[in-house]
């Protein structure tokens, strides 16, 4: 065979090997869809769980320095200031954390009786049915028994590790706002293949006086309350979130 002819077969060669290629690429079945992580979970269980919450007071005071400064400088020792100055901002943050401490005691005698992860299960829960992209949503108060798991499609877990007042910065002194730290966390039962979790940071928007909150148990319960309801509608929605965005 000469050169001449070598070439012109070459396209040739070239052209039946790119139709074979072809030829097996559309052989090949494409992939199935794959399913989403909530596309069967139609009955859900929503149990509060992660142990007793802590309530907090955090009034973020105003940093010692400032305040001994007007108290050191009139100790005539100037040589003695740099050693006292660590020793004093101890003694400010000490007293700063009694008092919150009292302040926190004093609140939870006021909030006797709620339960701030039942507050916050029920809410979700509530937030949830009203979506009807379930069959049932309910919550337990127990771990779920073994025929209460078989027949749940999911578990919901939910936890309040702490809640109370904080300061919110730049705010005036003595004006605090209820907050909720809340996670969720749903899973499989039996495999236990976590499907969804989530924490929430979750604070009100309303400035209340700290002094009518620990003076009005009404006040108190209702402002917490409101707190920890949205807190339930938040995880809900961030739940209902990942479901249709299919993460």
């Amino acid at each position: 065979m000469g050169p001449h002819v070598m070439v012109r077969t070459i396209p040739v060669v070239l052209a039946l090997v790119a139709l074979s290629l072809a030829g097996c690429a559309s052989s090949t079945p494409p992939l199935p869809p794959s399913a989403r992580p909530f596309d069967d979970v139609r009955r859900v269980l929503v149990v509060p769980s992660g142990g007793e919450s802590a309530f907090a007071v955090v009034e973020y005071s105003a940093e010692p320095g400032r305040t001994f400064d007007e108290i050191l400088k009139w100790i005539p020792w100037q040589p003695y200031l740099a050693a006292l100055r660590p020793a004093a901002q101890l003694v400010h943050r000490g007293i700063n954390w009694a008092l919150e401490a009292d302040r926190a005691a004093t609140a939870t005698a006021r909030l006797q009786g709620i339960s701030p992860r039942s507050v916050v299960a029920q809410s979700m829960v509530r937030t949830l049915e009203t979506t009807g992209w379930f069959d049932e949503v309910r919550i337990i108060e127990r771990e779920p028994t073994a025929e209460e798991r078989r027949r749940a499609d999911a578990i919901v877990r939910v936890a309040v590790p702490t809640w109370g007042l904080v300061r919110v910065r730049d705010v005036e002194a003595g004006l605090l706002s209820g907050f909720a730290d809340v996670r969720g966390r749903m899973a499989m039962p039996g495999t236990g293949v976590v499907l969804w979790e989530d924490s929430q940071d979750v604070t009100s928007p309303e400035q209340i006086p700290v002094e009518t909150f620990l003076r009005d148990r009404d006040f108190a319960r209702q402002e917490m309350m409101v707190v920890l309801e949205r807190a339930g509608q938040r995880l809900a929605n961030e739940l209902l979130y990942s479901r249709s965005a299919g993460r």
